[in-house]
């Protein structure tokens, strides 16, 4: 129980703050690479969908609180620490990360592109966490149905 609730306790402020310090101070306009920092505002959902349709934020506000308090409970159900618990943390950390500007700005700060694919949505570190504790979660759980 230590090792998990420690984990959860360092790992999540450790990942909202570094996204929080990356929408915050990225230099605007520069590439390393082929990724590319361009701030912009995402209104509405991942990969900006129902961007700009007012209504969407309070539902994604209403559905990150949801995911928030999944991903808790999952998290302190698991008996045995182990990769499901990162997955876990990472989902929780992201989903509180892009939780924060909702409620804060009502919108995302999204700044990470590629310049090898000029028409792909920006993204930030939030949902960077969420996409890997998704993949995570998705194949600890397929191990384990077998």
């Amino acid at each position: 129980m230590k090792n998990k609730l420690a984990f959860f306790i360092i790992a999540v402020p450790i990942i909202v703050f570094l996204d929080r310090m990356a929408k915050i101070f990225s230099p605007d306009g520069k590439c390393f690479g082929f990724i590319c920092i361009r701030q912009t505002t995402n209104t509405g959902a991942a990969l900006s969908l129902f961007s700009n349709f007012s209504p969407i934020i309070p539902i994604l506000i209403i559905i990150s609180a949801a995911v928030l308090f999944l991903a808790s409970f999952f998290y302190f159900k698991e008996k045995r620490f182990g990769l499901l618990h990162t997955g876990l943390a990472l989902l929780f950390a992201g989903t509180l990360g892009n939780l924060i500007d909702r409620i804060a700005y009502g919108h995302v700060i999204d700044f990470i592109t590629f310049s090898f694919i000029p028409r792909f949505p920006a993204f930030n570190l939030s949902d960077f966490a969420n996409v890997a504790g998704a993949l995570i979660i998705i194949i600890v759980l397929l191990k384990k149905g077998k």
